[in-house]
């Protein structure tokens, strides 16, 4: 029988298996039929199973996609921790390219039976090439993609180097997502592999910086930037070009700054990255920002807000119209907790408007517009269209200049529930940024609801803290606040669960307050700030440093974290 012939055999033995593995998937509602009919196009182009396609889109996980190869082939799924590779490349016959295209790991040989980890196990074809080149038997353990891939080139190295419809564009983009990945350049492993680290470690951002003669990678881990790798200042150039490839940057222009939007799968799940490139002395630096939705969860329960701050939240969802803020330093959390707030609206059948700066999110039950600058989409502009949308609600991504804040307070005194960022010190200094923005006070009086102000904080890591007494620094805070402190404080120390940093995660300082009549009153009036502040004290307002200090006892965080966050 011919070779073609063989492959035919063993191609029509294993469809009846895939079709059950795919239906399984729809009916236990794994997959949606509509990106089942988006894959089966690419499949037919690039003629790979169904269900690998879904995957490599980011429609399957990598653990519903191995879970559904185990119920389907009786196989069962492998774990590298507890089964590691101990084979030899030269042991076995054959080549590591076979092995790489075949998407199969050897990993343990006991006479003649050879135990494999595979990407997928339906594919019958390769398995029989394995038989033939090594006469052994063959037990099949079905493998995350993003495992194999990982333990393969730590097993065996890298690879070596080697007129459109209205939809089409989208195809084609879909199509290079499921491209053999044996076949990428060094800047396209490069710029994967570091994806797949930060996400790894829950970084936020990837910093792709070229100098004179190398290109160093670091990654901004819980707000503070760690060398990831260095690397030959010849990957530079391909790393960046790849990055902007895929967020469909101008690969021709590298004298001026760009901004763009991608997608990467890990794992099987779409992840949304922000790109900004730059051109410096030594080349062109590439910064991509995660969005992954997954890693904080939209709700304000889980934010981890003090219940105070989360009842003046949601006293202010409630309210039929005004304008609340939300203020803080870049990358404060302060976009997070808005839409979180959003969250909130979901089912309630109001209309939801949205301008931000770059559309980090989408939610389904928002009508969201991006900016546009360049074409005179500003954000007092998409305002003033809003206003003749009807809305119940408008978020409002930052107010940063008169006419945005303008247009924003017009909007609260009409009848609508504006809530917008602004940068401010802390939740009081709200009222005067907005009138520095020559915002009048007797507009303020209309039409301010309240405000809230946070930072992050760095968590510690529960494994490794360790409870010592108070140091000076941390005294000096407790008398400068006011407070007392216990006899012990828990304190970082470092183990390789938070990579020698003694924290592992962030979590919010804040504080809230909804404005009064009485306070209204004495903004119209042009009272003192101290009087004011009094006032806001009654509406809930408690201060960061009294919400740090409640998080420092309870053994969160540390009093040093509070005070660098909340004075720098």
């Amino acid at each position: 029988m011919a070779d073609d012939d063989v492959g035919a055999t063993f191609a029509r033995a294993s469809r009846p298996r895939r079709e059950n593995v795919l239906q399984r998937l729809t009916e236990l509602n794994i997959v949606e039929p509509s990106a089942v009919a988006r894959a089966e196009m690419v499949a037919s182009r690039t003629r790979q199973p169904i269900e690998q396609v879904l995957n490599q889109l980011g429609a399957l996980s990598d653990d519903d996609l191995v879970e559904a190869y185990a119920a389907v082939c009786g196989c069962e799924v492998w774990e590298p921790s507890r089964a590691p590779t101990e084979v030899e490349l030269q042991d076995l016959g054959v080549s590591a390219d076979f092995l790489r295209r075949a998407r199969i790991l050897p990993i343990q040989r006991s006479g003649r039976t050879l135990v494999c980890a595979a990407c997928d196990p339906l594919d019958d074809e390769a398995f029989a090439g394995l038989v033939f080149a090594t006469s052994a038997d063959i037990v099949i353990l079905a493998a995350r993609p993003s495992d194999w891939s990982r333990e393969f080139d730590r097993a065996f190295g890298t690879p070596r180097e080697v007129a459109a419809r209205p939809d089409e564009r989208r195809l084609e983009r879909e199509l290079d997502l499921v491209s053999d990945r044996s076949t990428e350049g060094p800047g396209a492993r490069l710029v994967a592999a570091a994806f797949e680290a930060a996400i790894a470690v829950g970084a936020s951002d990837i910093h792709f910086e070229p100098t004179r003669h190398d290109l160093r990678i670091r990654l901004r881990v819980d707000g503070r930037l760690v060398d990831h790798q260095t690397v030959s200042a010849d990957l530079a150039a391909p790393a960046v070009s790849r990055v902007k490839v895929i967020a469909n940057l101008n690969l021709g222009e590298r004298r001026l700054p760009q901004d763009g939007r991608t997608t990467f799968v890990v794992e099987g799940k779409k992840v949304d990255v922000r790109v900004a490139t730059s051109p410096t002395v030594f080349g062109e630096s590439a910064v991509l920002r995660i969005l992954d939705r997954s890693a904080v969860p939209l709700d304000l329960e889980k934010l981890g807000l003090g219940a105070p701050v989360i009842d003046v939240l949601m006293r202010a969802a409630r309210t039929a119209h005004g304008l609340f803020l939300i203020t803080g330093p870049t990358g404060s959390g302060k976009t997070t907790t808005l839409y979180a707030l959003l969250q909130t609206f979901a089912g309630s059948g109001k209309k939801i408007l949205s301008v931000e700066d770059p559309v980090e999110y989408h939610f389904d039950h928002v009508s969201q517009t991006q900016v546009a600058s360049h074409l005179g989409l500003t954000f007092a502009a998409a305002l003033r269209s809003f206003l003749r949308q009807d809305p119940d609600v408008i978020l409002v991504g930052e107010i940063r200049d008169p006419e945005t804040a303008a247009v924003a307070v017009q909007a609260a005194m009409t009848g609508h529930l504006v809530l917008a960022s602004v940068h401010a010190n802390d939740a009081l200094a709200v009222l005067p940024r907005l009138r520095d923005m020559g915002v009048e006070p007797y507009q303020l009086a209309a039409g301010f609801r309240g405000a809230v102000a946070q930072r992050l904080v760095r968590r510690l890591c529960q494994r490794c803290a360790k409870a010592e007494p108070p140091n000076e620094a941390e005294q000096l805070f407790a008398r400068a606040v006011g407070k007392s402190l216990p006899d012990t404080l828990m304190h970082p120390v470092g183990c390789t669960y938070c990579r020698r940093s003694g924290f592992k995660g962030r979590l919010p300082i804040s504080e809230a307050f909804l404005s009064t009549d009485e306070l209204l009153r004495a903004v119209a009036d042009r009272e003192p700030s101290s009087r004011i502040e009094a006032m806001a004290k009654d509406g809930g307002l408690d201060g960061m440093a009294a919400d740090g200090y409640r998080l420092a006892l309870t053994g969160v965080t540390t009093l040093e974290e509070v005070a660098a966050a909340i004075h720098g």
